[in-house]
């Protein structure tokens, strides 16, 4: 039997900028505590992201990020102010690709 969603809008493909999405859930960000000490990404954060990416034409709104060391204190959360961060997250891209 489908679902009682299954021929809603939400199932349906919508179009965003160039970026055509095969439906119309998004995943927002949210702080995933998956970097390590030095606030860059590891192996566990590109496999999460991976995970949720497999479904080709689905957007991704990744988690909140640092943008300065003295911009947050939390512990394993994320950030970008430093080259190894920079590239870090650029794994993460390269695997849901």
């Amino acid at each position: 039997m489908p679902s009682p969603l299954s021929n809603t809008v939400l199932f349906k493909p919508t179009k965003i900028g160039r970026m055509l999405l095969q439906h119309r859930i998004v995943m927002s960000p949210l702080t995933r505590y998956r970097a390590n000490d030095a606030h860059a990404h590891t192996d566990i954060a590109r496999e999460y992201y991976a995970q949720r990416a497999s479904e080709k034409g689905t957007l991704i709104i990744t988690e909140a990020t640092y943008v300065a060391q003295k911009a947050g204190g939390q512990a394993n959360a994320p950030g970008l102010w430093t080259g190894e961060q920079l590239e870090a997250w650029k794994k993460v891209r390269d695997m849901m690709r």
